[in-house]
């Protein structure tokens, strides 16, 4: 065992089996079972799974014979350990169940969190991911209360191949990292070198190409000095990511098909679907598409009997782009349609909203397919369903996170803040000194990179612990496929419902775009029409930076350009014109009878302030009353509430840093029967704590800071700390209006609005 941790594993193979013959002439059952045991594992280390669990068996038989149920439990579980990794995930899990059931039995927590762990990687492996992320989450923390080192590293470490599945990259790197550094000082090889592999795969996702470069070539060569092949294939695979991502299908086809020989010399059917996988995409970007078509199809077959989810998608998405390349867009809309409807499946049950999103971008294909095809569909023949058909895919993607969350209410799997452990609420408590510190410091001109550092590394540190204690929560919510459909917190959007909820004088527009083509959807309570060739969507984001530039010369205030406000104005006014003509004027015709419009605006157009268009006679606002929502099937949910008057307010002025928001705060309040106000010193999170669940309108007037770099973080700052998205998430709130009267409250990054 010693020569195979470190990494010398055919001497420690040889030594094995002169050892056991050594037992079997002595007579020793128990002693050769052992060592059977531990052959098993060698084989299982060098990716050798058909000899691992060859061993395996026979040491079930020896520990059998003199009746030790640790060390056949422990067989157990090795066997199960192989036939997961040869894909027989049924006999496995069969396997798994009986030897937790004889662990518990014999009081054996060790191997209770082997177990665990080894039933999670069984889950990751079908594309279970919540069960799989709870599974690691608890081994791990049983593995921290045992004080084993070794398996809490390994632990991590899978817990990072999950994150990495679900596209969570910068934690899974960053987890990767963590244990690299553990797997080097506790002298594991093997370990390391997938761990490198792992962190390769996250780097080109990640698109940090030297990065990954220089990570599998290390990983390369640790896996040659090992003699180990499946690490050979799993990196030929990687590189093969890699080659597609740059655009190189013909080194991609190399790579993958090298991959597939070395995952089948193995014996390793759901990592040679996966690579075959590949081969097929690098088929279809070669021209080859009647080939990708039929690998496809054929791998497809292998992984719905291996029930390995993830492939499936992949497959059902490449097999609706091979039928579009040749020509067959019933047989495309199929497959983009299953899909869809697969991943939906697997992604309803993420605990976690970051989880759900970040899932969600590795899988966007179908979806986006899907709205092509709509578009084309209407080109040919324009109707009012197919417009329909258009904005039903538009919408699919809008919000989706929010929209998921007022169906259902709280997130099922947060912890409300009373529940958090104790280190957790310190996390939050030092965050908020170093806002409050940092935040002062800036104020004096005196920036401490030292603090700005550790802020990043707890805020960091914070959304970890808060992630992992969802995952190692019971889940509360059992999604299905059908769930919501058809009532008024369905996940898919009822346009016919729509048009009954709108008024007659009450219109929707939804904006998209294609290419670099901006379009709108335009909703009535009579009507579905579809706007296309609105605007060059290139011109329009030029046009929105121009705007934004203006509006920045107002920042601070308005005091050092008041000699240039007459000049400022009129170049304001200027690119208020410029985006009407671009993005409404197109739209005017259709919306003259409209009073009030509901817009929902495509990405970096959620920062645009729609009210301040002006056509050269009036702002917009002055012709129409204007709301924004995220995505059309949000808008519905909430033109079906009919909330009673607001009566009770909570008004919060910051004013010790903005003095106009205390006379700001003492104007809303005067607007209600009651109203709790705070302003000055007194403007707090504590008395927003202590407030909130009491209130109708909640209005808060102070500085804000929108976070492009972790959104979760972006706060608003009172008068003792900073309430940040993730602390809101804590907030008990009852159905109210909430007025954010703050900067950065609007912005939208990278093409995502902000919600």
């Amino acid at each position: 065992m010693a020569l195979a941790m470190l990494g010398q594993h055919a001497e420690a193979a040889l030594c094995a089996e002169e050892t056991q013959r050594a037992f079997v002439a002595l007579g020793d059952t128990g002693a050769a079972g052992k060592v059977s045991l531990n052959l098993g594992s060698v084989h299982l280390r060098r990716d050798d799974f058909p000899q691992a669990a060859h061993h395996y068996r026979d040491a079930a038989v020896l520990f059998a014979r003199v009746g030790d149920s640790q060390h056949s439990v422990m067989a157990d579980v090795g066997l199960a350990d192989a036939l997961t990794s040869l894909g027989d995930f049924d006999e496995a899990m069969r396997i798994y169940a009986r030897a937790a059931m004889r662990a518990a039995t014999h009081g054996l927590p060790v191997l209770e969190a082997m177990i665990e762990e080894s039933v999670a990687l069984l889950e990751l492996a079908r594309g279970h991911y919540r069960a799989a992320l709870a599974g690691f989450e608890n081994s791990r923390r049983r593995y921290e209360q045992l004080a084993m080192p070794q398996h809490l590293a390994i632990a991590e470490k899978q817990l990072a191949d999950a994150y990495l599945e679900l596209h969570l990259l910068p934690e899974a790197l960053a987890l990767f990292e963590r244990a690299l550094t553990e797997f080097r000082a506790l002298d594991m090889p093997d370990d390391e070198a997938w761990t490198l592999a792992q962190m390769g795969r996250a780097q080109v996702l990640l698109e940090n190409t030297a990065a990954a470069a220089d990570s599998l070539v290390r990983a390369a060569r640790a896996f040659a000095a090992q003699g180990n092949g499946v690490g050979e294939a799993a990196i030929a695979l990687a590189r093969a990511e890699l080659a597609l991502l740059a655009g190189d299908a013909g080194a991609a086809l190399d790579l993958a098909v090298h991959a597939e020989q070395g995952f089948a010399a193995a014996d390793l059917p759901d990592r040679r679907a996966r690579a075959e996988t590949i081969r097929a995409h690098a088929l279809l970007r070669t021209g080859r598409a009647g080939e990708a078509r039929a690998l496809f199809g054929a791998t497809l077959a292998q992984a719905q009997e291996l029930q390995l989810l993830p492939v499936q998608v992949r497959c059902l998405t490449g097999t609706g782009l091979a039928a579009l390349a040749v020509g067959d867009r019933a047989g495309a809309g199929l497959a983009l349609v299953a899909a869809v409807d697969l991943f939906e499946e697997t992604r309803r049950t993420l605990p976690g909203d970051e989880l759900r999103s970040a899932f969600l971008t590795d899988h966007l294909r179908p979806y986006q397919e899907l709205l092509r095809m709509a578009l084309e569909d209407h080109a040919r023949a324009p109707a009012p369903g197919l417009a329909a058909e258009v904005l039903q895919q538009l919408d699919r993607l809008r919000a989706r996170t929010l929209g998921e969350r007022l169906a259902r209410g709280m997130d099922p799997a947060g912890i409300a803040e009373s529940g958090q452990p104790t280190d957790t609420t310190a996390l939050r408590t030092r965050l908020n000194w170093l806002y409050r510190r940092v935040r002062r410091l800036q104020d004096d001109a005196m920036p401490s990179a030292v603090l700005a550092a550790e802020l990043r590394s707890t805020e960091h540190e914070l959304l970890e612990r808060a992630r992992r204690q969802r995952l190692a929560a019971p889940m509360r919510y059992e999604a299905t496929a059908t769930d919501g459909a058809g009532d008024d917190e369905g996940a898919s959007l009822d346009i016919p419902t729509l048009q009954e909820l709108l008024q007659a004088d009450e219109a929707l527009v939804e904006y998209g775009v294609a290419g670099d083509e901006l379009f709108a959807c335009v909703v009535t309570k009579t009507d579905v029409a579809l706007r296309r060739g609105v605007a060059h969507w290139p011109a329009v984001l030029d046009a929105l930076r121009s705007a934004r530039f203006q509006m920045e010369t107002l920042r601070h205030g308005v005091a050092p350009v008041s000699q240039h406000l007459a000049i400022l104005n009129a170049r304001a006014q200027a690119r208020m014109r410029s985006l009407h003509a671009l993005v409404w004027a197109p739209l005017a015709g259709a919306l003259a009878h409209a009073t009030r419009v509901l817009i929902v605006p495509h990405a970096q157009l959620g920062a645009l302030p729609f009210a301040a268009l002006h056509d050269g006679e009036c702002f917009i606002g002055e012709r129409h009353e204007l709301a924004c929502a995220p995505s059309a099937l949000v808008a519905m949910r909430d033109l079906r509430r009919h909330p009673a008057p607001a009566r009770r307010a909570l008004v919060l002025g910051e004013s010790t840093r903005l003095p106009h928001a205390a006379g700001e705060a003492r104007a809303v309040a005067a607007m209600f029967p009651q109203a709790d106000v705070f302003v000055g010193e007194e403007a707090t999170l504590a008395a927003l704590r202590a407030h909130a669940a009491g209130a109708d309108v909640m209005h808060l007037a102070c500085h804000a800071q929108f976070r492009s770099d972790n959104p979760l973080f972006s706060a608003l700052h009172l008068a003792d700390g900073a309430l940040t998205v993730e602390a809101a998430e804590t907030l008990t709130l009852q159905h109210c209006t909430v007025v954010l009267s703050a900067c950065e409250t609007g912005l939208a990054d990278q093409g995502r609005a902000t919600k």
